[in-house]
């Protein structure tokens, strides 16, 4: 591992640093959105000098750049400290492909020594503690880096910013732009996980739908709900038939597991959220709002008319799959994507066939707000997740060279994809469908990471992580039953059905949030009572529903509001910092 570095290099970075950062924010000063001690400088602002710096995102051997250090016999020596994902990336196929592609990009030959470590996040502090980081790392910790960054332990990547093409195209597209990857003196210690959605499909994975038994519907000439009101009256028409014998079900709905709390199927439609989130004007938390008490008050409704089975709370996901295959239930609000795939292949009865409909329309609030929904285009999808360098490094501008174009189209295509002939085919619509050999095997995950491809997840090779893509992503996954009022019945995926069905208009304010920077212990402090408080808000949240608790009783509500405020130390606190750095 080269990690020397000399005290020439070292002035030369610092010259070249100190002209990078003037030439970013030059002109930057003024009116800006700062944060209370805060020396960045306003998103807009610093995206137009970074559309300065990147006008076109060409291939860096045929674009002007900074001139590269020249290396020893033309070799770029480096140590790489990685996680093994499951299946050991070195002997895959597309290893190797990584390894020819990254030496003719570089134009340089690659002498990479990796090692590749198993439960590597759960040792990951212990080895930045260490500073055993080798010259590159995933890194997996969030805004941790930060302190050790300020130390001078890892690269502040902002003073190599010319010597990135690609990367710059997915921080800029990113909600909240150069602001949401730097910290408050803007440093910016990682490359962030990117992710590319060349469709542009902000369709979320899961709580954007109720599952119904269609079959049921279907003979009685009933449909899923598209309001709130239909759901009411379509809950006493199916209890009515349970009740007439008509309908073989023990009850018209039920949870699919104790872990989900029974409302997380309902927030959206309500316009909040079951825990802290931004609810597009401030950071707030959702259990204590107003519109949340509409929704128990609500959820209470339908317990009190028979409607909900009494052990939506207490069954484990076992037992509810268990009643969901054997006439438990009609109506499944609360459950994560492919459930209902799942309940079609174990169902008892062959003519049980389970669906998916979008979350009903509130009459106030109108479309029911979905949770998880994904950006278009290119973004930085994930800042818990990234890579590191050592300043120690002896040629930090070819590793952050290297690193970029990782976020290259081509490079993100072929690590999700492979090679085109082998792994995946275009169809006449221009669409990437994978070979047989991953879709007709007995696991496509295993199949897909013993080839080295990252959609799936399974083995990452090359400097992980680099870029996902949703439609790799979403290539294998099996279509579910769905109805909708312009489709009728049909089939469809989950992801590309709740962007479609949702529209632009049910994506939440707390997938866009502000940026907001806190410190190491803010952040701990947050957590904690973001933790604390949500476990009291679900335990009364139960018996609100149950009417344990009257929710129409404006002292009862009150003394709740008290109860889940006490368990954080300074709650009002908490909030009151948040939206203080809150960047709007």
């Amino acid at each position: 591992m080269k990690m020397k570095k000399s005290k020439e290099k070292r002035i030369i970075a610092l010259v070249l640093s100190m002209l990078l950062v003037f030439t970013l924010f030059t002109g930057c000063s003024g009116s800006s959105n700062q944060t209370s001690g805060s020396d960045t400088q306003s998103s807009s602002k610093v995206e137009e000098s970074t559309a300065e710096v990147k006008e076109s995102t060409t291939d860096s051997n045929e674009a002007e750049g900074p001139v590269m250090p020249e290396l020893p016999n033309n070799t770029l020596s480096i140590t790489v400290n990685a996680p093994n994902w499951g299946t050991d990336p070195m002997n895959t196929k597309m290893m190797s492909v990584w390894h020819e592609k990254m030496e003719e990009y570089l134009g340089i030959t690659l002498d990479i020594t990796w090692n590749h470590r198993p439960n590597y996040q759960e040792q990951e502090k212990v080895l930045i503690q260490a500073g055993d980081i080798g010259d590159v790392a995933t890194y997996m910790q969030g805004s941790y880096i930060n302190d050790f960054g300020a130390d001078g332990m890892v690269l502040n990547i902002m003073d190599y910013w010319d010597y990135m093409t690609y990367y710059p195209e997915y921080v800029a597209q990113t909600h909240g732009g150069m602001e949401y990857t730097l910290t408050e003196s803007g440093a910016s210690y990682y490359f962030m996980n990117g992710y590319y959605n060349p469709e542009n499909v902000t369709g979320a994975q899961s709580f954007t739908s109720f599952a119904y038994r269609f079959d049921i519907l279907k003979e009685h000439n009933l449909t899923p709900a598209t309001t709130l009101d239909e759901f009411t009256n379509l809950c006493a028409d199916i209890q009515a038939l349970i009740d007439s014998g008509d309908i073989d079900a023990n009850y018209v709905m039920h949870n699919s597991s104790k872990d989900y709390t029974f409302y997380r199927g309902f927030v959206g439609i309500f316009h909040t959220w079951d825990t802290t989130y931004w609810n597009g004007s401030e950071w707030a938390f959702g259990p204590i709002e107003d519109n949340f008490r509409e929704m128990l008050q609500y959820l209470n409704s339908l317990y009190e008319a028979g409607y909900i089975d009494p052990e939506f709370g207490t069954d484990t996901a076992d037992l509810c799959n268990e009643k969901s295959i054997n006439n438990g239930q009609v109506i499944v609000p609360t459950l994560w994507s492919g459930m209902a795939g799942v309940w079609n292949q174990q169902k008892t009865d062959e003519n049980m066939e389970w669906g998916l409909a979008y979350l009903p329309e509130h009459p106030d609030y109108g479309t029911a707000w979905k949770w998880g929904s994904r950006q278009g285009n290119k973004s930085i999808a994930n800042s818990t997740i990234g890579i590191i360098i050592n300043t120690e490094t002896e040629y930090p501008e070819w590793i952050v060279k290297m690193i970029d174009y990782q976020y290259s189209d081509e490079m993100v295509v072929t690590m999700n994809w492979g090679i085109e002939g082998e792994s995946f085919h275009i169809d006449a619509d221009g669409n990437r469908y994978f070979d047989e050999q991953f879709t007709e095997a007995e696991d496509q995950y295993s199949a897909l990471a013993e080839y080295g491809l990252t959609a799936g997840g399974g083995s990452r090779p090359g400097i992980a992580p680099i870029p996902g893509m949703f439609d790799a992503d979403t290539a294998g996954q099996s279509s579910e039953p769905w109805w909708s009022p312009a489709d009728g019945y049909y089939t469809g995926r989950y992801w590309v059905e709740s962007s479609r069905l949702g529209g632009p208009e049910s994506i939440s304010p707390y997938d866009r949030p502000a940026v907001t920077r806190l410190s190491e212990s803010e952040n701990t402090a947050r957590a904690e009572m973001s933790t604390s408080c949500q476990l009291y808000a679900r335990e009364q949240g139960l018996k609100f529903i149950n009417g344990e608790l009257d929710i129409n009783d404006d002292a009862v509500w009150e003394s709740y509001v008290a109860g889940v405020k006490s368990q954080a130390a300074d709650f009002d606190g908490i909030f009151a910092v948040m939206n203080e750095k809150a960047i709007k």
